[in-house]
């Protein structure tokens, strides 16, 4: 498995598709969820995003992308790690770890103080492994988004103190 910085369109559409695909039929999310992906995107790209602290890094089997996690600049201090997605069938690898560690490492590099992620409570591997690099639950919040009730939980991680 391969990890590389990669922001060109074809690497977003890359994030928008596994998005449609892996939290649309894995967690019954509307279809409005890629969509919002996409215009989400789309909106950073057109503010210039990736800037110099940020990114998107896309995992890679044999060529085929499937995985992604992204950095975007919330201000000087503070960097918004997002996009965490994994093909189910290549979970347990070590993928989702070395797409977390990039954007540390990128974050780190950058001069950021603090990271932050918002996610959803069923994602419970991926809560796991934000916790076990340091990431802290902050906040939870319920609410309904893209056809489902779920509790959303705001983590924050002092690079400082990281692992």
């Amino acid at each position: 498995m391969e990890i590389e910085a990669d922001a060109s369109r074809e690497a977003v559409n890359e994030v928008v598709r596994l998005h449609h695909q892996v939290y649309e039929s894995e967690y019954g999310l509307d279809e409005a969820f890629a969509s919002d992906v996409a215009v989400q995107l789309a909106e950073h790209s057109r503010s210039g995003w990736p800037g110099p602290r940020e990114g998107l890094w896309l995992a890679r089997l044999d060529g085929r992308v499937v995985g992604s996690v992204t950095l975007f600049e919330e201000n000087r201090e503070l960097g918004r790690l997002g996009h965490l997605v994994l093909e189910p069938d290549t979970r347990g690898a070590g993928a989702g770890r070395r797409l977390v560690e990039s954007v540390l490492d990128a974050a780190r590099e950058a001069g950021y103080e603090r990271l932050h992620l918002v996610t959803f409570s069923e994602l419970r591997a991926a809560a796991s492994l934000y916790r076990s690099v340091g990431f802290a639950r902050t906040s939870v919040e319920r609410g309904v988004r893209w056809g489902m009730t779920m509790d959303w939980e705001r983590y924050e991680l002092s690079l400082a103190s990281a692992p």
